[in-house]
């Protein structure tokens, strides 16, 4: 395997940890031979193989592993798993643990915590929370100060304050301050003005904006 970077005399310090600017030792992709990028804590970080890179002054740091054709730019910050070929920019950050890979992308100030899996076509943007085990993927979009603990796939984007304990799919679209705690489906519409403030559990919205209860048949 030839190497594609060199970590460079140029430092960062970020968590206490010394973090190094790393330059390309061969051209691939968009980079050059010479080129500097971003900042790594050790070689671990950043895969020779593939056309994964850190761009700008953007941090990496331990137990991360940039690897396959993922990019990483601006000032984002990266202590988990990122791959495929997912896209972490603006001031984004990927906490230990958390995976983001397939086409997934995540701007502004979108964040991933915990054992959560963002990936497919996901997008995150604004200052989105994904917390726990939480997944979104498909072609999910999750915008505002939306914060899921639970699962948001198909076509469905969460938006505004929501908070999603959960399931949102299909074609759901919510933008509103609103706890979900049961199903948000099919061509549910939720938004700020609605009047609805939750969906608990065992309770469902799949057209318009009306919750529907689901009553368990106990029949013998």
């Amino acid at each position: 395997m030839q190497k594609k970077f060199a970590l460079t005399n140029e430092t960062r310090v970020f968590n206490n940890q010394t973090l190094y600017r790393i330059r390309a030792l061969r051209d691939f992709d968009d980079v050059k031979a010479g080129s500097l990028g971003g900042f790594i804590e050790s070689e671990n970080n950043l895969s020779h193989d593939g056309n994964c890179w850190v761009y700008d002054d953007a941090l990496v740091l331990n137990p991360a592993h940039i690897y396959e054709n993922a990019k990483i730019f601006n000032k984002a910050i990266i202590m988990g798993f990122v791959y495929g070929n997912a896209h972490v920019c603006d001031h984004a950050r990927v906490y230990a643990n958390a995976h983001v890979y397939d086409n997934a992308h995540l701007s502004y100030n979108a964040w991933v915590y915990h054992q959560a899996r963002v990936y497919g076509n996901a997008k995150l943007s604004g200052s989105a929370r994904i917390h726990r085990n939480a997944v979104v993927y498909d072609h999910a979009v999750i915008s505002g100060a939306a914060k899921i603990y639970g699962k948001v796939y198909g076509n469905a984007s969460v938006g505004c304050h929501t908070d999603v304990y959960g399931s949102v799919y299909g074609n759901a679209k919510i933008s509103s301050y609103i706890v979900i705690r049961g199903n948000v489906y099919g061509n549910a519409r939720i938004k700020r003005h609605s009047g609805l403030c939750s969906v608990p559990i065992n309770c469902e919205v799949y057209e318009g904006n009306k919750v529907v209860k689901i009553i368990e048949n106990n029949a013998a």
